[in-house]
């Protein structure tokens, strides 16, 4: 029997997931009308990229990612947020993160943000069309992701996740990433 890589098992076991957090994200993007849409979109990240990368520190480090640091989206979205002049006091925080007690879980954890960076390309592209958001390059850092690294960088993530030896823990923790996402989603847009 020949064993898929870790990052084709989370593929397959994630699309569903990942297929509803699009479904509640892409009519988001779409009806942003201003600035302020737009910045309530990168706040609603924020609130839950932020508290999940704090969490994934502790098993995430350098030398298993050399580059963890360089990878931190709360970071390009807080960026974004001061360029809007919007990082004010309302930046709410979620409670409710997938387990991550060990390694394979915030590896699984961390493929769904790395995966961002390959959708945020397209998000990026599509909101520069948008005429009346006329945003500039600086306040587009979150979803510009890696800019013209975005593939390699996820080329070198796949390989430091396709390594880990407990896929089931990997893949649970993968679904359970977007499971909360997609119940802050909600909760961000529907109280």
């Amino acid at each position: 029997m020949i064993a898929h890589p870790v990052a084709v098992m989370i593929k397959d076991s994630t699309q569903q997931l990942h297929k509803d957090v699009e479904d509640l994200l892409l009519p988001k993007l779409a009806a942003i009308e201003n600035k302020n849409d737009y910045a309530a979109i990168l706040r609603m990240f924020y609130g839950y990229f932020s508290p999940l990368e704090n969490l994934l520190q502790q098993f995430v480090t350098p030398a298993l990612l050399p580059d963890v640091a360089e990878r931190r989206k709360a970071d390009a979205l807080l960026h974004d947020l001061r360029s809007l002049k919007s990082e004010g006091a309302d930046l709410t925080l979620c409670d409710a993160l997938p387990l991550i007690e060990n390694e394979a879980q915030a590896m699984g954890a961390l493929y769904v943000l790395e995966g961002s960076t390959l959708g945020g390309k397209t998000i990026a592209k599509m909101l520069r069309q948008n005429k009346a958001l006329a945003l500039t390059d600086n306040e587009l850092t979150f979803f510009m992701g890696y800019k013209e690294e975005t593939g390699s960088k996820w080329k070198a993530f796949l390989q430091v996740l396709n390594q880990q030896q407990d896929a089931d823990q990997t893949i649970a923790a993968a679904n359970q990433t977007f499971y909360h996402m997609k119940n802050w989603m909600q909760r961000f847009y529907h109280g």
